[in-house]
This record gives structure tokens, sequence and C-alpha cells, in this order.
């Protein structure tokens, strides 16, 4: 069956996947924010999950869950604007893989994306892009509690890492930021151009 897509739309589909990919990825993995604990242990932190986090145990002592995991509830994130990061990047995520699948089955299917519906998704994947982008200023801005802290020598604040450092999750996200401007141009240009047929009339 024929498409609508032509040579640029089928690039635009496959970045559209790649860039929903990324984002999503470096949204759910916790690895945003690197630093150390009891024993030099390293933990991580992301929007809503972290590695390796301390843990009271049954006898009182303070020690190290050796796994990775969400908070247990939403109001457990350590700062409201990592709550707030979690609600706009999850959305422009939610953005970006419906943009993709739609373009993707558009790879296939006739009339599924039509141009004005390509720029649309376009449109589309550049706000959800602006959404990640405001997540990840806005994160650092959540370096200044106290779980943070612990892990950053105690010397974290917002926008100052401490002995932190910003770790790869955070560095994927910021790829697709770029790549979701990119897809927004080639959206213009996705589809096949049709030609107007005239009728004479007798």
């Amino acid at each position: 069956m024929g498409t609508t897509l032509n040579g640029v739309g089928f690039f635009w589909a496959f970045l559209s996947m790649v860039t929903a990919t990324l984002c999503s990825t470096g949204f759910y993995l916790p690895y945003w924010l690197h630093g150390s604990m009891l024993n030099s242990t390293d933990v991580y932190f992301g929007t809503f999950r972290r590695c390796n986090y301390p843990k009271v145990s049954d006898s009182g002592s303070l020690v190290i869950m050796n796994e990775c995991g969400r908070y247990t509830t939403f109001l457990d994130i350590p700062s409201l604007s990592w709550q707030v990061c979690a609600v706009i990047i999850g959305v422009g995520c939610g953005a970006l893989l419906l943009v993709g699948f739609t373009a993707v089955f558009a790879c296939c299917i006739s009339d599924v994306v039509s141009k004005s519906a390509a720029r649309i998704g376009g449109s589309l994947q550049l706000l959800a892009g602006v959404l990640v982008a405001i997540g990840c200023v806005l994160y650092p801005n959540g370096w200044d509690s106290r779980e943070v802290m612990e892990a950053c020598g105690m010397i974290s604040k917002a926008y100052n890492l401490g002995s932190c450092s910003i770790s790869w999750s955070y560095y994927m996200s910021a790829i697709g930021i770029v790549l979701s401007v990119v897809c927004f141009c080639l959206s213009f240009r996705a589809t096949r151009g049709k030609s107007t047929v005239y009728t004479a009339r007798v």
C-alpha cells in the first residue's frame, strides 16, 4: 500500500522514533545525577527514580540498598522542582512517542499523515522538546534537597553540583531536545506534494 511520506518523510519518521526513545529512556533511567554516600558507594538520581539509596534496617542502622527504584509516592520525590520536572518531561515524552509511532505507521499505511498533519506533528514535537528542555533547566534547582546534599558532600545547592556530577541520562535527554527541533524542521518537507487536476467544463 502506498504512503504519503517521501524520502524526507521516512527519515523524519525514523528520527522521530530515535528522539522519542532518547527522551523517554533518559527520563525513565535514574542516571541524571551521580554522587556517593556511605563508604563511597555510588548513588544516582533521576527525576522520580534513584539507585543505591539509604534505608534504615530492622536493627536501626543505616544501610545502602544496592538497587534502583522509584520513590514510594509522588510526594516522596525530594524536591518540588523534581516533581514538576517529572510531570512536564513525562508529558513531553508522551507527545514524542505519539508522533513517533504515528510517523512510523505512516511509512506503511496510506493517508495516515497528510501535509497538514505532518506539520502539526512537527509542531507537537517542538512543543515536547521545549517541555523536556524546561525540565532539564529546572532539574538543578532541586540540588539543595537534603537527600542530594548527603550524596554531594553536603555542599551542593541549587544549580551548584558540589561534589556530584551530571550523568549520562541527562545528556541523553539533551540530545533528544536538539533532535526534536530537527524533527520539527523535517516535518514541513515530510509528505509528497499533490498535483492539482483541472477539469475543463464543456
